[in-house]
C-alpha cells in the first residue's frame, strides 16, 4: 500500500437503516454494502468520478464527493447484515446475518427480477424542507434508482442464533462464522460442508471471528457484557485448530497470568482484571497476511478502543496501536502487512504502521459523538490503492490514494 494524499472519491447513499459492512468485488470500481435491515447493494463506480457536488460554492469545504446509484440488490436475507467477505479472485461474496444464516452469491450470476429502490430519502426530505407545493412534492415523489435482483446460490444454516463473526481465509478454501449461541464454524467454500464446529460457553456470545491465510488456525472472542450478572462466564479469547476445533491456546491466560482458573469462569474478576485489555469485547479481528500476527480490536461504549497486536506462536500482545474514542468497530491489514487499517466510532478510519504504531494517515473527521455516525466497516480494494467504508450515517465512503503519476 502506497499512502499518498487520500482524495474522498465518492460518497454513495444508502440510507435507511445504517450500513454495516462493506466489501470490493474484484476491483476497485465494483463494491458491495449491506446494512441493518438484510438489504445488500453492489455498485460498479465509473473509472472517472465527475467533479464534487458544491454545498457551498466554488472550492466549498462543504463540497461534498459524487454520489452514484447501485447496479444490483442482493435479495435474501431477512435480518440486519453483519459482515461481507468475497473470495480472493472477488467472484463469490459471503453474508452473514442477524437471520442466522450465512449466504453464498455469485458475483457475476444473471438477474433474476429488477426493482425500483430508494437510497436518499433523508436528503430529499432536506431538499423538500426549501420549498414547497407541486415542487415539494416532485422532490419526495421522485422516482427511484431502477436495480438488477439477484438471489443467493447457497444458504449455510447450521446457526440457529444471532451470525455475528465471518472470515474468509486468504487462500479462499475456508470460511468461519460464529453466532450468540457460541457456536463457531468453519467451512469447506468448496463443498459448503462443515469442517469443523466448537461450542464456547454458555450465555455468552462470539463477538469476533478469524482465519488464519491458510485457514489452519482460528481466532474467536467471546463475551456477554454484563458485569452485574456475577453467574455469567467470563469473556474467552482463544486460538483454535481450524480442522478439528481442538484449543490452541488461550489468550487470557496469557495475557493475565496472575488470575487462576477458577477466577476465570467468574464475571466480575473478568471485568476487575480484564476490561483494561477487552473493554466491551474484542468485536472484530484479522490476521496478518503472513499469518503471524493478530490484530484484535477493542469496541462498545467505551473511553477510547485501542487495537493489540498479537503474536500468534506466543499469544503475547506486541503493541497495542490506534485509538478511536468510544471505541473500535473494524480492522484490516493492508496486503503487505506493513500498514493495519482500524475505523471506529469517532467516525474515523485510522492507518497506523505496524513495526512501531505510529499513525501515518487519517480518513474522515469526527462528527461530535459515538452516536453520531460510526464507521462501522472498511475493505481495502485488491490493487491496495482504494479505501471504503460503511458509515451508519447512511453513507458508504470510498476514498483513493493520490496517483504518482
Amino acid at each position: 500500500m502506497n499512502i499518498k494524499a487520500p482524495i474522498h472519491q465518492w460518497q454513495l447513499s444508502f440510507e435507511g437503516e445504517w450500513p454495516t459492512s462493506v466489501a470490493f468485488l474484484g476491483d476497485e470500481r465494483r463494491l458491495a454494502a449491506g446494512n441493518r435491515s438484510g438489504q445488500i447493494y453492489v455498485w460498479e463506480l465509473p473509472e472517472n468520478p465527475p467533479q464534487p457536488q458544491a454545498a457551498g460554492g466554488k472550492n466549498s469545504k462543504n463540497d461534498r464527493p459524487p454520489d452514484f446509484p447501485p447496479v444490483r440488490r442482493l435479495d435474501g436475507h431477512t435480518n440486519g447484515i453483519t459482515h461481507l467477505r468475497t473470495t480472493p479472485d472477488g467472484r463469490t461474496l459471503v453474508s452473514s446475518s442477524l437471520d442466522h444464516t450465512v449466504r453464498v452469491w455469485d458475483v457475476d450470476a444473471p438477474a433474476t427480477g429488477e426493482a425500483e429502490v430508494v437510497l436518499d430519502g433523508k436528503q430529499r426530505e432536506n431538499q423538500a424542507r426549501r420549498t414547497s407545493g407541486r415542487k415539494r412534492d416532485e422532490i419526495l415523489n421522485a422516482p427511484g434508482t431502477r436495480v438488477e435482483t439477484v438471489a443467493a446460490t447457497h444458504v449455510l444454516e447450521g446457526h440457529g442464533g444471532w451470525v455475528y463473526g465471518l472470515d474468509i481465509s486468504a487462500d479462499g478454501k475456508r470460511l468461519i462464522s460464529g453466532d450468540d449461541q457460541c457456536l463457531s464454524i468453519v467451512w469447506d467454500l468448496a463443498s459448503l460442508e462443515p469442517v469443523s464446529s466448537w461450542h464456547g460457553y454458555d450465555r455468552v456470545w462470539v463477538r469476533s471471528v478469524a482465519l488464519a491465510p491458510d485457514g489452519k488456525t482460528a481466532f474467536t472472542c467471546e463475551y456477554a457484557g454484563r458485569r452485574s450478572s456475577f453467574d455469567v462466564p467470563a469473556a474467552q479469547a482463544r486460538l483454535w485448530n481450524a480442522d478439528d476445533g481442538t484449543l490452541k491456546m488461550d489468550l487470557l491466560k496469557i495475557w493475565t497470568p496472575d488470575v487462576n482458573d477458577r477466577n476465570r469462569t467468574d464475571s466480575y474478576q473478568y471485568w476487575q482484571k480484564w476490561r483494561k485489555l477487552l473493554k466491551r469485547g474484542l468485536v472484530c479481528a484479522a490476521f496478518s497476511p503472513d499469518g503471524t500476527m493478530l490484530a484484535v480490536g477493542q469496541g462498545g461504549e467505551t473511553d477510547t478502543g485501542k487495537v493489540h497486536l498479537v503474536d500468534v506462536d506466543s499469544g503475547k500482545i506486541l503493541r497495542t496501536v490506534s485509538g478511536h474514542r468510544y471505541g473500535v468497530c473494524d480492522v484490516k491489514f493492508s496486503a503487505d502487512g506493513k500498514y493495519l487499517l482500524s475505523s471506529g466510532r469517532d467516525t474515523t478510519v485510522r492507518i497506523c504502521r505496524v513495526s512501531d504504531g505510529e499513525q501515518v494517515a487519517v480518513l474522515g473527521a469526527s462528527r461530535g459523538g459515538q452516536f453520531k455516525d460510526w464507521v462501522h466497516a472498511i475493505a481495502i480494494s485488491p490493487d491496495q490503492n482504494t479505501v471504503a467504508a460503511a458509515d451508519i450515517a447512511g453513507m458508504v465512503h470510498v476514498w483513493q490514494w493520490e496517483s504518482s503519476g
